[in-house]
């Protein structure tokens, strides 16, 4: 039996699916080779396809309720493709790009942004500056904490060190075992914060913590990003900067904080088995998020366990700053 701890908030339906399956799959530009007109095509079937008119008035109430209390978006039996290829796990993105035929996933991701009133990005150190990624196993990386690791992640929010932080990250499930114990887990800032002691929230607002950049950011190897700074965990009161087992305290009662903090993670995590169709949208600075295993049954199925993710922001003009010249939606970094 599957697990599934966070309420689903919309489903589609059987029609609505089928129906956005078949639109997606007549869109014929590779969002890999041109992701603007990509994005323009999926404008163009927001504004006019009667099958995301439902869906477009459950998110335009979503977006009236706080993000604090409530930072999950879990929908079900979303379009995804009808035919997923096989990847390898030496060069899965390679493999991506080379097989992959239509671009559903990547329409859906991309359709809910749009929908949501939010801009996808992308990174030039990540998956060289692919708008749409992949969590599914590389070899190389399959012990590392990055969405390219095999086994367990951390509870972290992406990109925390970043000069650039997401306040989205979007997950589409493609391919997932039932048979395989295999959670992504979800903390909310909101829960933490009220169960943590006054002594242990100040020590957090303190610049007394350390955190390494990602794996995945310092692997990319396309842009140099040098030593992180020195941080707080606990900023404007309600963000959680922290990766578990790397956010390391400075002093004794920072290292104090950083074990208090883990352990009340634990205790107010909630867990979804994710199966294909199902997505979920993160409010980035008002949670953590990770992946925990228990038994896995079928190895051949863990190393094709697959979901795609786009990482987004509200607004791109406080980040042009920072975008390649020429792109609206490419991170130098």
């Amino acid at each position: 039996m599957t697990c599934r701890e966070l309420p689903v908030d919309f489903s589609f339906t059987d029609t609505e699916r089928s129906a956005l399956v078949r639109r997606l799959e007549s869109i014929r530009v590779n969002p890999y080779k041109a992701y603007e007109a990509f994005r323009h095509e999926i404008c163009m079937l927001v504004a006019s396809d009667p099958h995301v008119a439902r869906f477009r008035d459950f998110m335009e109430a979503r977006r009236r309720v706080s993000a604090y209390e409530r930072p999950f978006v879990f929908v079900a039996n979303c379009p995804i493709d009808s035919v997923l290829p096989e990847l390898g796990n030496v060069d899965p993105v390679a493999d991506k790009h080379a097989k992959k035929r239509s671009f559903v996933a990547e329409g859906f991701l991309q359709l809910h942004a749009d929908v949501a009133g939010e801009h996808p990005i992308s990174y030039l150190n990540v998956n060289d500056g692919d708008v749409f990624q992949d969590i599914f196993p590389k070899a190389s990386l399959s012990d590392s904490q990055s969405q390219k690791a095999l086994g367990p992640i951390h509870f972290h929010k992406d990109l925390a060190n970043h000069f650039v932080r997401p306040d989205l990250v979007n997950i589409l499930s493609l391919r997932s075992c039932d048979d395989n114990e295999i959670w992504t887990t979800f903390v909310a800032n909101r829960d933490v914060l009220a169960a943590l002691d006054r002594n242990t929230l100040a020590v957090l607002r303190e610049g007394a913590f350390y955190t390494p950049f990602d794996d995945l950011s310092m692997m990319g190897g396309n842009v140099a990003l040098g030593r992180a700074a020195d941080h707080a965990v606990l900023t404007r009161e309600v963000e959680l900067r922290f990766f578990e087992k790397r956010t390391e305290g400075l002093t004794d009662s920072a290292t104090r904080a950083v074990q208090r903090l883990t352990e009340t993670l634990h205790a107010v995590k909630r867990r979804v088995q994710m199966r294909p169709g199902d997505f979920v949208s993160i409010a980035n600075n008002l949670s953590l998020h990770g992946k925990e295993i228990g038994i896995v049954r079928n190895e051949a199925a863990q190393r094709q366990r697959w979901s795609i993710k786009t990482v987004n922001v509200h607004a791109i003009a406080p980040h042009v700053p920072h975008l390649v010249p020429g792109s609206s939606y490419l991170i130098n970094g």
